[in-house]
């Protein structure tokens, strides 16, 4: 780490030094404009009016006199911080901190005492009381002037600490936008601590992941062009082999059986090898629908043709379809020519594996959160070699049932085959 990093420990550290040093500061100005104001308040030979009712109402209630030294000592001590002096005919008669009796000589009320004086009539006689609540004002004073002190400190300590956890949440919200695959999202870097280190190592991890998977894309791109064109180089000269073989079959029919048999033979493993290359071609070439705009269409506009056109086809075919469509009224999100080449792959599946005695039927029906196409056939069965089947089709269709959000799956029991199509729906507005 460099050593002009500012590490947590150390922003804590600093962060603690200016919350001291605020704290004392606003302690030191505080206390000694409070104890100025107590000062000159005490000067005026102002008493808390609250004060004297209250010693008023304690001598009234319980019928003190200005000899009643115990009473007088007990309100006082009620009154933590308040001490009393009263005089009678000019003389000191009680005072609460200490005893009159042990005094040396008598104490006489001055003028300055007149001024701070508080005429209050006892049981026995009406006296002069001093009250003197100044101690109780700088202990007031005292405490308060902590308790503020230590809030300003903590407040400014948490205050930092919020800061860096908003700095967290905001790297964990980022951080879940990467989860979810969107690696062009760039991670905030705030700073030079740890956590900002942290950060900067995962933003560095996430281009390397995007420069990773950039080139994995281009290699797969590169991998799918180079099949496509091999594909593409062999469809034609097997095509030409295959017009051959039809000549030479047309040459020795019902001539050579031998011969005949092994044409029919090399014709069926050529044609073989050609629909395999087709299929493999319509797999590398089928990521180009998925870089075109997805559209948002009613169902009724879009699969209508194409249902159409896969009844007409099949009836063409010699087979007996029967069709219950229902789109209702909702919107689908497909590729257009994504679905025309969905529905292609689900007719040559048919034309292939159906039996055509059997009924084909053909279902669609509006769901709650999906257009569902259900197409069931009968399993043709097939008296020799049953044709091999690469799957190719269905991982097609699967895969941009797929990239439209929506989904392809099929059921089969012992001589019926469904395939299912689910076509997201897109949320009627409000």
């Amino acid at each position: 780490m460099s050593a002009n990093n500012m590490t947590i420990m150390k922003k804590l550290g600093v962060l603690s030094l200016i919350a001291l040093a605020a704290a004392l500061s606003y302690f030191t100005v505080f206390y000694k404009i409070g104890n100025h104001m107590i000062d000159k308040y005490l000067r005026n030979g102002k008493t808390d009016q609250r004060t004297v009712e209250d010693l008023k109402h304690y001598i009234e209630e319980n019928r003190v006199s200005t000899k009643d030294d115990e009473a007088l000592y007990q309100w006082c001590g009620a009154h933590r911080g308040v001490d009393i002096e009263v005089f009678v005919g000019g003389e000191l008669v009680f005072m609460s901190l200490g005893n009159v009796k042990e005094l040396d000589a008598p104490v006489i009320e001055t003028k300055s005492d007149l001024k701070k004086a508080v005429r209050i009539t006892f049981a026995d006689t009406t006296a002069d009381v001093i009250i003197y609540d100044g101690q109780r004002k700088y202990v007031t004073l005292l405490v308060l002037t902590i308790v503020i002190s230590l809030a300003l400190f903590f407040g400014i300590i948490i205050w930092g600490i919020r800061r860096e956890v908003r700095y967290i949440h905001i790297l964990n919200d980022e951080i879940h936008v990467l989860e979810g695959g969107d690696l062009s999202k760039e991670i905030t870097v705030r700073g030079s601590d740890e956590i900002s280190m942290l950060a900067e190592s995962i933003n560095e991890f996430r281009k390397s992941m995007q420069n990773q998977i950039e080139k994995i894309e281009q290699l797969e791109k590169s991998n799918r062009m180079t099949s496509a064109e091999i594909a593409h180089d062999l469809r034609t000269p097997l095509t030409s082999l295959i017009m051959y073989l039809d000549f030479a079959l047309a040459e020795v029919e019902g001539q050579q059986p031998q011969a005949e048999e092994y044409l029919l033979k090399a014709r069926e493993k050529s044609k073989r090898l050609k629909d395999l290359l087709d299929e493999n071609f319509s797999y590398t070439t089928m990521t180009d629908y998925f870089v075109k705009e997805k559209q948002e269409v009613q169902a009724y506009v879009i699969l209508n043709g194409f249902l159409n056109d896969l009844v007409f086809s099949l009836e063409s075919q010699g087979f007996n379809v029967r069709s219950d469509i229902n789109y209702g009224k909702s919107t689908i999100r497909i590729q257009g020519d994504a679905v025309g080449r969905i529905f292609g792959n689900l007719y040559t599946n048919i034309r292939k594996y159906a039996e055509k005695d059997g009924d084909i039927y053909i279902r669609c029906r509006d769901k709650e959160t999906h257009l569902e196409v259900r197409i069931e056939n009968e399993i043709r069965i097939f008296e020799g070699e049953k044709p091999e089947s690469t799957g190719f089709g269905s991982r097609i269709v699967k895969r941009l049932m797929r990239e439209m959000d929506g989904e392809f799956y099929t059921e089969e029991t012992e001589n019926r085959y469904t395939a299912v199509l689910r076509f997201l729906k897109v949320p009627a507005e409000s």
